[in-house]
């Protein structure tokens, strides 16, 4: 049985907060209170997303909005697939005028995938799912304009996942031998999925991540939540998230909540991994609480860089993997946040008009600098600027050291004392050193 995640409930408030990070754009929904159910973000200038009734959430809204020019216009419009009684689960586009929608029925599941070739003025029925209270469309994901993915729950006893290769025309059902076979009980979420690159991971009722790294072909299991008290990623005590870099590092938050309605998170623990769910160990963090109910998450991809938002309000960026967190703004309601590089992220939120508000785009590169210059004083380092080898003075352990540039990008490691970075360009990087007791620490230096 589908149950949508509680996050999908977050409703309007009001919010008079400014955030010198994030530059507000407007989503031209033509009702008010409109908020961003999900998005998908292709590239630096290409977004899709779909909206939700921000102030009676029960009410089944069938709304778009895009833009191909890095958010300086937005185009909305209606996701008209002939049934308004289905329920939206996700989008995905990949340019301005072709996307796809997944959709189900509350009660039957069924659903399908839909497409648009005209910029969602019209869609077009692709995949249908057949099987009444088995089939149930999770997500559907397009790598590009050719090669897509749909997840479905558990049918006759496999999950139900299809590829295409041709935009949609045709798909094959992934064979039960490519994924590891569905605990009892086992189902997916309504958008409980993640992709990055060739990449993509959905995770289950049953605490458990699905990952796969060649478009969905085959599939191993890359999170085992039982491990570590995350017994289902949608409960109602008990839910998670993730995100995922590449196909190797990953984060997972678990979160806990009481019995209160509505439910108040009472609980926060990370979880991570770099080497591709292999190993995941428990992270040590500081300047994120339970308290500031985490709603998603987000890697910039292919760096170390981490987002998280809050529809209580907030948002707040780590730099070393979700280590330490900095704030980036407070008192504004952000609902899901999705990046393409450290200077392109987009958050969804709540518009107030068709021509307020509705999405914030960055302003600033998520780079390193605020956080770098927060000194700690169990480590420092010379010479700096240096043009060859960099010295670290610690009282503590070395486990190793890792050099990242401006944009977060793992570069170079080493496990002495000494990083040797003459080979890399004149400019600025961060040096972080992870100490034996699980603790870390970071500086900034300057190759000469």
């Amino acid at each position: 049985m589908k149950r949508i995640l509680l996050s999908a409930f977050a409703l309007l408030t009001s919010s008079l907060a400014f955030s010198q990070y994030w530059g507000t754009q407007n989503t031209a929904f033509t009702t008010a209170s409109r908020g961003i159910s999900g998005m998908e973000v292709y590239d630096a200038n290409t977004v899709w997303a779909f909206a939700y009734d921000g102030a009676t959430s029960t009410n089944n809204v069938q709304e778009f909005t895009k833009t191909s020019n890095g958010g300086t216009t937005w185009t909305s419009g209606a996701i008209n697939i002939g049934d308004p009684s289905l329920t939206i689960t996700n989008i995905s586009g990949v340019n301005s005028t072709t996307a796809w929608v997944g959709a189900f029925d509350d009660t039957a599941g069924l659903g399908g995938v839909w497409k648009t070739t005209n910029g969602g003025t019209t869609w077009t029925l692709q995949k249908a799912l057949t099987t009444a209270n088995q089939s149930w469309t999770n997500f559907v994901h397009f790598f590009d304009a050719n090669n897509g993915i749909v997840g479905g729950d558990p049918e006759s006893g496999e999950f139900e996942l299809y590829t295409t290769s041709d935009g949609g025309t045709t798909w094959t059902r992934v064979p039960g031998a490519n994924v590891p076979n569905p605990s009892v009980g086992e189902y997916g979420y309504n958008s409980g999925y993640y992709a990055v690159g060739n990449n993509i991971f959905f995770y289950t009722g049953k605490g458990r991540i699905f990952k796969s790294t060649d478009k969905g072909l085959t599939w191993t299991v890359a999170f085992t939540g039982s491990t570590y008290g995350l017994t289902d990623f949608g409960g109602a005590t008990i839910g998670g998230d993730m995100a995922w870099s590449d196909a190797n590092k990953g984060i997972v938050f678990k979160k806990t909540y009481n019995t209160a309605t509505p439910p108040v998170q009472t609980g926060l623990a990370i979880y991570g991994t770099t080497d591709g769910g292999t190993t995941w160990n428990s992270i040590t963090f500081t300047g994120i609480t339970a308290a500031n109910s985490i709603n998603d998450v987000t890697y910039v991809p292919g760096t170390s860089i981490l987002v998280a938002t809050s529809s209580a309000g907030g948002s707040w960026k780590s730099v070393d993997n979700g280590v330490t967190w900095a704030s980036l703004d407070t008192g504004v309601q952000h609902l899901n946040v999705r990046c393409s590089d450290s200077n392109n992220c987009y958050s969804g939120g709540f518009n107030t008009s068709s021509t307020v508000g509705g999405m914030f785009k960055s302003t600033q590169n998520l780079g390193v600098s605020d956080v770098i210059n927060k000194k700690d004083k169990t480590l420092s380092i010379y010479p700096n600027p240096t043009k060859r080898e960099v010295n670290i003075k610690t009282d503590k352990k070395i486990k190793s050291s890792s050099i990242f540039d401006i944009t977060g990008k793992f570069v170079l490691t080493s496990t002495s004392e000494k990083v040797d970075i003459s080979s890399l360009p004149t400019g600025s990087y961060l040096l972080k050193t992870e100490f034996t007791d699980g603790t870390s620490s970071s500086e900034k230096v300057i190759k000469e």
